[in-house]
């Protein structure tokens, strides 16, 4: 079923965590965030009403086992991981491939990457970007890049690489934990607003606030003002995948039980915040 993406509101108490593609946000989660009880991931995300996750593409040869296991728990695919290598002469032959199953295999308008400039660039990154727009939007996809250097390092580089790629099925993929790893003495907020404009994904991760510290716990225990960040998205009429990533703490030894205790304590934040209701099955 092929799905394309619209504009819809986000706003406490809406109906938010619709079909991904659809009319509005909808929270997702990576899998990987439950630690050592990943297998149970779909499990409880289905109990808590989550419907959506975040995954690396299968193969096309585990395609059918990835959508048997996600039908049994009632979820979707709210964006598939992929990679994506300006330098690589066939990229754009594979990210046109990737939007097409995305779209036709999972029912999924949203893949997400983590983009370098590489040796020949950021104009030459910028350039390949732009027609990586063109092969997805051909397949009603947009791809977003992770807030990662050097083309994404804070809002205003994640900006002016929106600005220079210049093409709507290409976005931001905002994650607020990351402005504090890779920037000292910055503010989420300004740094949020800059790259607004621009966003069509939300990684939705902590941080204790320190430069390169890897202090990633629940959401509402760190220093992200998610508050402020959701109310501005809804200000803006966003619309896309808010994808709990929750990477735990350096040196922490979490039982399986503790790993999801912090999943649901951060979906229980979300939802004090007036966000992201339940979803039926």
């Amino acid at each position: 079923m092929r799905r394309t993406w619209s504009q819809g509101a986000l706003a406490p108490d809406a109906p938010s965590g619709g079909a991904a593609g659809g009319t509005g946000p909808f929270l997702s989660c990576r899998p990987s965030s439950f630690g050592s009880a990943r297998a149970d991931a779909y499990r409880h995300l289905a109990a808590w009403g989550v419907r959506h996750v975040e995954i690396p593409l299968p193969e096309a040869s585990a395609t059918a086992d990835a959508l048997r296991e996600l039908s049994a728990h009632g979820l979707r695919c709210g964006s598939l991981q992929v990679p994506f290598d300006p330098e690589d002469p066939g990229a754009l032959r594979a990210v046109e491939e990737a939007a097409r199953r995305s779209q036709d295999e999972f029912g999924c308008a949203f893949l997400f990457t983590s983009v370098h400039s590489g040796p020949r660039g950021r104009e030459h990154a910028c350039a390949v970007l732009r027609r990586a727009g063109d092969a997805v939007a051909r397949h009603g996809v947009t791809l977003l890049l992770e807030t990662h250097p050097d083309l994404g390092t804070n809002g205003a580089v994640a900006a002016a690489t929106m600005r220079d790629v210049g093409h709507p099925c290409v976005r931001s993929n905002w994650d607020p934990a990351n402005v504090f790893y890779y920037n000292e003495n910055c503010d989420a907020a300004v740094e949020f607003d800059r790259a607004l404009p621009f966003i069509g994904g939300l990684h939705l991760k902590d941080s204790g606030g320190g430069y390169r510290a890897w202090d990633f716990g629940a959401l509402g225990d760190g220093v992200v003002p998610f508050g402020y960040l959701l109310r501005r998205l809804a200000e803006s009429g966003f619309a896309g995948p808010c994808t709990m990533e929750i990477e735990g703490v350096e040196g922490e030894k979490l039982t399986a039980d503790a790993f999801v205790a912090r999943v649901k304590k951060s979906v229980d934040y979300l939802r004090r915040l007036g966000y992201f209701p339940p979803v039926p099955a």
